[in-house]
C-alpha cells in the first residue's frame, strides 16, 4: 500500500479522504523520511478534525486570489506549507493535495498556481 491508501484507511472512520496529485506526491517522496512522517502527522491532524474545511487551530488557512478554495496546512515546526483543496463529495470531505513545500516567500503558492489546471483535469478523473 502506498501513502494515500494509509492515510485513507485512517481517515476513512472520519468521512475523509486524501488525494495526492501526481506533483504533490513527487514534492512528499522528495523529503527525507522523518519529515514525510511529519507530514502524514500533519495531514491526519487536519483530516480528523470535525470539519476540515474550516480553520481550526490555525491549520487549514484559506487561500486567495488563484488559490480560492485552497487552504494551507502550515506547520509552526517545519519551514513548509502543504496546500490543499478541501471539496465534499458524496458527504465525504476530500482533501486534495497540489503542493508541498518550503515556506519560503511564495515559492510553493507559486509551484501550486503552475499546477492549477493540470491538477483540476487530474482530481476531477
Amino acid at each position: 500500500m502506498g501513502i494515500q491508501d494509509d492515510l485513507n484507511e485512517e481517515l476513512g472512520k472520519y468521512n475523509v479522504k486524501v488525494k495526492f496529485s501526481k506533483n504533490s506526491l513527487s514534492d512528499y517522496k522528495s523529503y527525507p523520511e522523518g519529515t514525510r512522517k511529519l507530514i502524514v502527522a500533519l495531514i491526519l491532524k487536519q483530516g480528523t478534525k470535525k470539519n476540515p474545511l474550516l480553520k481550526p487551530e490555525g491549520h487549514g488557512e484559506p487561500l486567495y486570489n488563484k488559490l480560492a478554495g485552497f487552504a494551507k496546512i502550515k506547520p509552526k515546526a517545519l519551514s513548509m506549507r502543504i496546500i490543499y483543496r478541501p471539496r465534499e463529495i458524496e458527504s465525504i470531505v476530500r482533501m486534495e493535495i497540489i503542493a508541498i513545500g518550503p515556506r519560503n516567500k511564495d515559492k510553493v503558492y507559486e509551484m501550486a498556481a503552475k499546477r492549477l489546471s493540470a491538477f483540476i483535469e487530474e482530481m476531477d478523473k
